[in-house]
């Protein structure tokens, strides 16, 4: 089989800003969003890669939150009642279950809640809601859950919400701004296996984003400073490179990686390049069985058929030592 990559693409668009009131990163009624969607499935259906779509569960409903929620109050005041673009997506949502390749839905809490900071009540709420939503538009239950901003809850509130698998941070923070420019732009991160721990897999991602580049626009951003006078082309090359290592990191050790990014990342031409021509590479290299492409979903069931061990000895491993604390 050789080594494992899974890709995940939070959809959250205006619900991901809702709370800080900072919408600049979006394109007009998400009309680049929804182009980058698309062209984004039809590659991904020419060459059968399937992804993990993190999707905030209130894009799949078409009109305004029930002003019966347990959230304090004003949570959902500054979001229009129905038919904006940015907080209403069931299309994006049917464009995704239309595509020929078998991608995932996911959940990303129902209205991006940040899971370590909500009450039990809380966050029962928005996964069972989610839950609902799923089942509105004919899809099943989500097993897989990717926290807003990284914010993790417990492990009891993932299990009481027939939650089996989550996307988190195993990555230490880089130490010095040397270190950080490095993981940015020419290193990408060490392979760690996912593991199965108190009933939960965990599969580990970085807090930056890694399918995307931060030396390219952020969507309708521009990049950082510092990257702006390196010629685009210059910019995307080392993209194509970072993924291309992180591919061959995977291969080499046959490990697992996780690879993420916003769908408002990639809204653009200059991230849409080097993307392209990975999934193409990525395809070439699964063919030749020297990767596999699995959405969380199947990751969790092919985790949970090769654990043997308790979620206690899976932590003692020696790679653990690079993961954050729970």
């Amino acid at each position: 089989m050789g080594g494992v990559i899974t890709i995940s693409l939070e959809i959250e668009l205006g619900w991901g800003y809702h709370d800080l009131g900072q919408f600049n990163r979006l394109s007009e009624n998400r009309r680049k969003e929804t182009k980058t969607i698309q062209r984004l499935l039809n590659v991904c259906d020419k060459y059968d890669i399937p992804l993990t779509f993190n999707i905030v569960g209130h894009l799949l409903q078409k009109h305004t939150p029930s002003s019966e929620t347990p959230h304090m109050d004003g949570w959902f005041d500054s979001i229009p009642s129905k038919g904006d673009p940015l907080f209403y997506a069931p299309d994006i949502v049917r464009a995704i279950q239309q595509a020929n390749t078998d991608h995932e839905i996911c959940t990303h809490t129902h209205s991006h809640v940040i899971c370590g900071k909500a009450s039990d009540r809380v966050l029962d709420w928005e996964l069972q809601q989610a839950k609902k939503a799923h089942r509105e538009i004919g899809e099943p239950k989500p097993v897989s859950l990717v926290p807003p901003r990284h914010s993790l809850p417990s492990k009891d509130r993932l299990r009481r919400n027939d939650i089996e698998i989550i996307r988190r941070i195993g990555y230490a923070p880089a130490l010095t701004p040397f270190h950080k420019f490095n993981q940015l732009v020419f290193e990408p991160p060490d392979p760690i296996e996912p593991r199965l721990v108190d009933g939960i897999v965990e599969t580990y991602c970085s807090k930056y984003s890694t399918l995307s580049a931060a030396t390219l626009p952020s969507g309708a951003e521009p990049p950082l400073p510092m990257f702006r006078a390196v010629p685009t082309a210059v910019r995307q090359r080392l993209h194509r490179r970072y993924l291309t290592r992180a591919m061959n990191k995977v291969a080499e050790q046959d490990s697992y990686i996780h690879l993420w990014s916003h769908l408002h990342n990639l809204a653009n031409d200059e991230q849409w390049q080097p993307i392209r021509s990975f999934l193409k590479t990525l395809a070439d290299r699964r063919d030749s069985n020297e990767l596999t492409v699995m959405p969380m979903k199947v990751l969790n069931k092919h985790v949970r058929a090769q654990n043997t061990k308790t979620p206690n000895e899976t932590l003692c491993q020696p790679e653990a030592k690079s993961l954050i604390e729970w």
